[in-house]
């Protein structure tokens, strides 16, 4: 009788993960052959089976294996005796190979890993292959496995490839997807020659049917377990692993170093370079054109208000009576009115210029605002207080201002038609010549 796995590291069936890396390293302290040098053999065998239970049950996929076949597992060969001949080798003798105790290290001898479970494939094979022309109403082909080979086989190629069935790789591969030819008829329940008539002959061939199918299943999940369990474990898989993750960092660092070696070449050869006669006068040439543009922007037509350029007079005139040109020169000159301070206006002057603001929006052009700003000038001072006797300077005063607006607004006309003119600057100068105009 087998020891169970959770038995040999005393925990349940239902312990956690870290209550098996606890129990594990609690018996290995226990069961090291360091520390036991007065039954050496003892230990280490016993300290290879805890590992092994380790291994097996931290591996969820393995675990659950375990769980599902434990009772089979344990049993091992103690029922060779009542089963069929005929069978040959049965799930059940499988379950035994299930662990490390049926091999004695990882080496070619008679009991070493590799002779062990070659001897195994190999007979699985024959059996395979002793089955192949029995009628089967699956219609499964027979299928040929390569052999496991020994310590010396290359687990996959690297220089040239040898044929199929020369690598540990090609082994895994086809026994990972195995699929036995066996007909399983020593797993019938009943035999149909002791069937009464036909209707329970059917019946009998159906529930003969399944138990085969049932069984077939099982073997073939178990010899695909048993070769992910022994590919898990092969010394092999693990020297190709190092040696490819060598290979890719030699890989990593060669190419590494190739552009490093690149970017230096680069920079020296940015360093010794020299410009070209020909690249000076390339040069010289796009110089010229950008001033060339800067020449033919300036000559384009600029709108004060809206920063805008136009390439024609007729663009520049139909966008001046555009509504959102007039809105924006509305805005500039409400702008400058909050800035009368600066301009030193009057107390009367600055309600004039609010009342302008509002109506600006119902006249048709600025020379009409600007004469209508004016007129209420004028009845604005008429309704003023009393002027003590001083008439004819007020007259004259009055004269003058509109005399001063005309020459404003004739001003701006001319300002805003040259071409030339732009920018932050030019914004406050129309603005201060609107402001003269509203005086």
């Amino acid at each position: 009788m087998r020891v169970c796995y959770y038995d040999l590291l005393g925990v349940e069936r239902k312990a956690t993960d870290d209550e098996l890396k606890k129990a594990y390293r609690r018996q290995a302290l226990i069961w090291h052959p360091d520390k036991n040098h007065d039954r050496v053999s003892e230990a280490t065998e016993r300290f290879a089976l805890i590992r092994e239970a380790y291994e097996v049950l931290s591996d969820a996929q393995e675990r659950s294996w375990y769980d599902g076949h434990r009772d089979a597992i344990l049993r091992g060969d103690d029922h060779k005796a009542s089963r069929d001949s005929s069978a040959g080798t049965t799930t059940e003798d499988l379950m035994s190979y299930f662990s490390i105790s049926q091999f004695k290290g990882f080496n070619d001898s008679d009991t070493g890993f590799y002779t062990v479970y070659r001897k195994l494939f190999q007979k699985l094979m024959n059996e395979e292959e002793a089955h192949r022309d029995t009628p089967d109403e699956d219609d499964i082909s027979f299928t040929h496995y390569p052999s496991f080979g020994n310590s010396k086989t290359p687990f996959a190629d690297s220089d040239g490839y040898m044929g199929y069935g020369s690598y540990v790789r090609d082994f895994y591969s086809a026994w990972g997807n195995f699929t036995s030819v066996k007909s399983f008829q020593w797993m019938d329940k009943w035999r149909l020659s002791e069937a009464p008539n036909r209707i329970v002959r059917r019946a009998m061939e159906k529930e003969n049917k399944k138990a085969r199918d049932t069984a077939r299943k099982e073997y073939n999940d178990t010899v695909r377990n048993l070769a992910t369990f022994m590919r898990k474990r092969d010394p092999r898989l693990k020297a190709f692993q190092e040696e490819e993750q060598r290979r890719k960092d030699a890989a990593a660092a060669e190419q590494k170093a190739r552009v490093q070696r690149e970017k230096q070449e680069l920079m020296a050869q940015v360093a010794a370079y020299k410009e070209q006669d020909w690249a000076k006068v390339n040069d010289q040439l796009d110089e010229l054109s950008s001033e060339e543009d800067e020449e033919v922007e300036e000559s384009e037509f600029y709108c004060v208000v809206c920063d805008k350029f136009y390439k024609s007079e007729q663009q520049y005139t139909s966008h001046e009576s555009s509504r959102k040109h007039v809105k924006l020169a509305q805005a500039l000159k409400e702008e400058m009115m909050a800035d009368e301070e600066d301009f030193e206006f009057g107390k009367k002057e600055e309600v004039s210029t609010n009342n302008t603001a509002q109506n600006s929006d119902n006249l048709g052009s600025e020379d009409e605002q600007l004469n209508s700003q004016i007129k209420k000038n004028k009845k604005k001072k008429k309704k003023g207080g009393p002027r003590w006797g001083f008439a004819d300077e007020e007259k004259l005063h009055e004269e003058v201002e509109e005399v001063s607006a005309l020459a404003a607004a004739l001003e701006l006309d001319q300002y805003r038609r040259r071409r030339k003119g732009k920018g932050q600057e030019g914004r406050y100068n129309e603005g201060y010549i609107l402001a003269k105009a509203i005086m």
